[in-house]
């Protein structure tokens, strides 16, 4: 285990002491100085690039025009548009049943983060014990 950490610490040095050096300046020879650059097409500026198109365009190419003019002649054309989806929404992880038993350590190590879960009483479990044979008490301030 302390070779382990040993390595790992020799390579944390080696490799922060490489990036703390400047780099070093190469020799360039005379023949490579005649040389032209072989230059690749630089990347345009985010300035110089054209902003992006997020308009639809002519709505008549996409809808007949009797659709066209129906829909803006419409008496609830200026209301507020509701979408209604067909799926339920998935279950909360938080929802979900607790593991008990040996399932309950792997879980800790296995999802760290949900790790508090296992800490607290589960809502959904059962009642532990046998049921009251007695009903609760009806509590009244009057008669």
């Amino acid at each position: 285990m302390r070779l382990r950490i040993a390595i790992g610490f020799t390579v944390l040095t080696t490799a922060l002491c490489q990036a703390a050096e400047p780099p070093k300046a190469t020799a360039v020879s005379a023949t490579e100085a005649s040389k032209p650059a072989a230059t690749a097409p630089a990347p345009a500026p985010a300035a110089a690039r054209a902003p992006l198109k997020l308009k639809v365009g002519d709505v008549r190419n996409y809808m007949m025009p009797k659709d066209y003019v129906t829909a803006i002649r419409a008496a609830d054309a200026d209301e507020a548009i509701v979408v209604e989806g067909q799926r339920q929404a998935p279950p909360l992880k938080s929802e979900q049943p607790q593991p008990e038993g040996l399932g309950a350590v792997y879980s800790l190590f296995r999802h760290p983060t949900n790790a508090w879960r296992l800490f607290i009483p589960d809502p959904r479990a059962a009642p532990q014990g046998p049921p009251d044979p007695v009903p609760p008490r009806e509590f009244r301030w009057g008669p």
